[in-house]
């Protein structure tokens, strides 16, 4: 059975898990990847069992009626990374998403900003959300070009709330409204109707 397509770009399909996703997953979070240096390198790599159980709710909606909590980044018909949501605060609907792109191979080819495009309008597509944010570190300078040049603006700058291998860097909060991406998105490749 194949998985449901979220969303779908030139490059990138945003979709529902296989089997062979969680295996993929589970390989990806082993701490020798080196991705984790940049994904919220403030906290631990997953244990192997952190890792399988990761694995194992990868997908499932966080509520009824809700998205899922956790997409595959698709390219070329394999997992090379993750988008995601979470509740900041379930009682107003704000969401924080995230991205993360796993294959060292595939950053600095724009996969990131398509995916976390694509998300974006999926989200807001599903929901009746008025905004989405994510959350970073000022030393991921990567993810926060992204995030501007898909429109979304600076809303938190918490100075020198973390440490990265003894160093403190700014915990940085970037968000867009509903109303904002609609006109960011119109007659944009970011802003593409989910498939």
């Amino acid at each position: 059975m194949a998985p449901d397509v979220l969303a779908r770009g030139p490059r990138v399909v945003l979709r529902g898990w296989t089997a062979p996703d969680r295996a993929a997953l589970r390989e990806w979070l082993r701490p020798e990847h080196e991705w984790h240096r940049w994904d919220a390198p403030y906290y631990p790599a997953p244990s192997d069992l952190e890792a399988e159980a990761i694995a194992d709710v990868a997908g499932r909606a966080p509520g009824v009626g809700l998205p899922p909590g956790r997409a595959v980044l698709d390219v070329g018909g394999r997992l090379v990374g993750t988008v995601s949501w979470y509740w900041e605060s379930v009682e107003t609907h704000w969401a924080r998403m995230g991205i993360t792109v796993f294959d060292p191979a595939e950053r600095g080819h724009g996969v990131g900003r398509e995916a976390l495009g694509l998300w974006t309008s999926y989200l807001f597509g599903a929901t009746d959300w008025v905004r989405l944010d994510l959350a970073t570190w000022s030393g991921n300078g990567a993810m926060l070009a992204v995030a501007r040049a898909l429109g979304f603006v600076e809303e938190g700058r918490f100075r020198r709330a973390r440490v990265v291998d003894g160093e403190r860097y700014d915990a940085v909060v970037m968000g867009v409204l509903r109303e904002e991406w609609e006109v960011l998105s119109r007659g944009d490749e970011r802003g593409k109707e989910p498939a």
